[in-house]
């Protein structure tokens, strides 16, 4: 193994390591593990799939949407390497029919181990026949083996009873993330696979688990609800594609959903106007698709606007004075800033999010 390969692993490891403190969010991590697993390997996609309390494979997690629809395929048939090798508990490798209808030449299956218990199966495909070369299959079985040791982050409980409710909460967590990326699909006019991107960017922004988020999505506040999201969860108000002809009727709804959260008039029409800047600004520089996420969460309301411009100059700030008045002088940002208690940019070339806080 290279140098700079030997570096690579031990990274991976070390943010695997990183990543499992107490109440990790077990989707999110076995995510990031499957797309880890490409990087690391000779491999082109990979997969992790565990096994609920019947003993039956669930698909968890997969580094393309590709990879996760062969493991479905296979599951359905209850057939295939990667049954095979939860049977039997050893690596297995198969040149399946259906993964060539995909674009690849074989599946490569390893088992996840809790101790001398399979409890699931890292799945993986590659566009090259043959066993997998000794170096990729040890890391594979590494990878493997950190899947087992993070469904039970060496709690001081009896594993069994531990590991069936950590198998029943990461299945769980699922079914919500799947539903959440449905939501943001169907809002936004996204495939599945950038809707679960689009879903794990927003996690991140707001600093929260993704299946937290993904079950207020999925939960969301869109017919009317009691105002007050219950404690340590946001409460999803609106979520929305951005285009100049339906800005107006964008507009209203912003009123709408902000006003039955408690809103006086005067706070309902400062809010609205501050978002109002935001669509603006990404319609006159964002390219392609923009989208607005609105939420309530720990006494405020927050809204997001996002597009795919060009981004915004490196080491921009909002200006603090108040701008020329002539009619040429842009003054969205500063009007923004004026308005609510918080605003965050991250821009890049790939384009821009604006999120604003206003409290209540």
């Amino acid at each position: 193994m290279s140098t700079s390969r030997e570096r690579a692993v031990a990274d991976a490891f070390a943010e695997f390591s990183d990543t499992l403190v107490v109440d990790f969010d077990v989707v999110e991590f076995l995510h990031t593990l499957a797309v880890r697993c490409v990087e690391l390997t000779g491999v082109q996609a990979a997969g992790v799939m565990l096994a609920d309390q019947r003993g039956g494979l669930r698909v968890m997690a997969s580094s393309s949407e590709q990879a996760h629809l062969l493991e479905l395929f296979e599951l359905e048939a209850d057939e295939g390497p990667c049954v095979d090798c939860y049977t039997a508990g050893r690596p297995t490798t198969d040149p399946s029919a259906r993964a060539r209808v995909e674009g690849f030449r074989a599946v490569h299956a390893v088992p996840v181990r809790l101790r001398d218990e399979v409890v699931g199966v890292l799945s993986l495909f590659t566009t090259v026949p043959g066993a997998l070369p000794e170096a990729d299959a040890r890391t594979a079985r590494a990878v493997a083996d950190v899947t087992g040791l993070a469904l039970v982050q060496h709690r001081a409980v009896d594993y069994r009873q531990l590991l069936a409710e950590q198998l029943h909460h990461s299945l769980t967590s699922r079914v919500v993330v799947e539903q959440a990326k449905g939501v943001l699909a169907e809002l936004l006019g996204l495939d599945m696979a950038a809707a679960f991107t689009e879903l794990r960017r927003f996690a991140r922004s707001t600093g929260r688990r993704l299946s937290d988020v993904a079950a207020d999505i999925g939960g969301g506040d869109f017919p009317p609800d009691p105002p007050e999201p219950p404690a340590g969860r946001s409460r999803v108000l609106l979520i929305r594609t951005i285009s100049q002809a339906g800005l107006s009727k964008l507009r209203a709804e912003i009123q709408t959903a902000v006003t039955r959260h408690g809103l006086t008039s005067s706070q309902v029409a400062a809010f609205t106007l501050a978002v109002h800047e935001a669509m603006a600004n990404a319609i006159e520089h964002g390219d392609g698709a923009r989208q607005l996420i609105l939420w309530r969460y720990a006494g405020s309301l927050y809204a997001e606007v996002g597009d795919h411009g060009r981004g915004m100059p490196g080491g921009y700030r909002i200006p603090t004075e108040a701008p020329d008045t002539r009619p040429d002088i842009p003054r969205g940002l500063w009007l923004i800033n004026r308005i609510c208690a918080g605003v965050d940019i991250e821009s890049s070339p790939a384009g821009t999010h604006l999120t604003m806080r206003y409290p209540l």
